[in-house]
């Protein structure tokens, strides 16, 4: 089969040295025919799955064309109906069989769970209680992992980072200043927290609103709104206002 370098060609030879490989992270495994224009549009999804999990997952081809009995043993055993077919392994099992193409973010969506930190799970339960409005309920969840975990910098970051979305600058400020300075992620609040400084005598931001719509030309108001809009993570808008300051 044509593939990118990020696929690994499967045989009778290492078969079992690639199922192995699904105790210690997730294992893509693929079954097609090479000459099948929906297996080879398949196997470029594979391969830029691949690319994007960084090492977090082994993506795993068979060609069914040389190596028919593997395949067919593969196939009958996984309860694959259709090619090209899809297994997910992980911990040593199987956890999901795709029969027939699949889209990449439907093979995302059981990939993501498998692979994800543990501060990369949490992190994406704060955002969904973030989203519904929960912003109270998202930080006790992180208090009171951390209570199992206090030396866990990851979601220490992660809590940084939620005590600033809540306005908790000076919490967030001696949080921050206890971590290491190579602390993962560290990097993004470090920088957010400068920014919120550059306007902490500042007006809200409805104030800096008003007065641009009664002085047009206000562009200390209007430099002052930017900062804001990057602090809520609204960097086009922001750059846009930095453009008009500079017109």
């Amino acid at each position: 089969m044509n593939k990118q370098d990020a696929v690994v060609d499967v045989t009778e030879a290492n078969i079992q040295e690639v199922l192995q490989q699904s105790v210690d992270r997730p294992v893509l495994l693929f079954i097609g025919m090479g000459n099948d224009p929906a297996c080879q549009a398949q196997l470029e999804i594979l391969d830029r799955l691949a690319c994007a999990y960084q090492g977090k997952l082994t993506v795993a081809s068979v060609a069914a064309e040389a190596e028919h009995m593997l395949a067919q043993q593969l196939v009958s055993q996984l309860q694959v109906r259709a090619l090209p077919g899809q297994v997910i392994l992980h911990q040593g099992r199987p956890v999901k069989v795709f029969s027939g193409p699949q889209s990449e973010d439907a093979l995302r969506e059981v990939l993501d769970p498998l692979t994800m930190s543990q501060a990369e799970l949490i992190g994406q339960q704060v955002s969904a209680l973030m989203a519904e409005g929960h912003a109270e309920d998202a930080l006790t969840l992180l208090q009171e992992i951390l209570r199992d975990e206090p030396d866990n910098h990851g979601l220490q970051v992660l809590q940084v980072n939620l005590l600033l979305e809540l306005g908790r600058i000076d919490q967030a400020r001696q949080l921050m200043a206890a971590l290491p300075e190579d602390a993962p992620g560290i990097a993004q609040p470090r920088a957010k927290l400068s920014f919120y400084e550059m306007v902490a005598d500042a007006p809200a931001r409805n104030v800096l609103e008003t007065r641009l719509a009664e002085n047009d030309s206000d562009h200390e108001a209007r430099y002052q709104l930017a900062i804001r809009m990057v602090i809520a993570d609204e960097n086009e808008q922001a750059l846009e206002q930095l453009d008009d300051c500079t017109a």
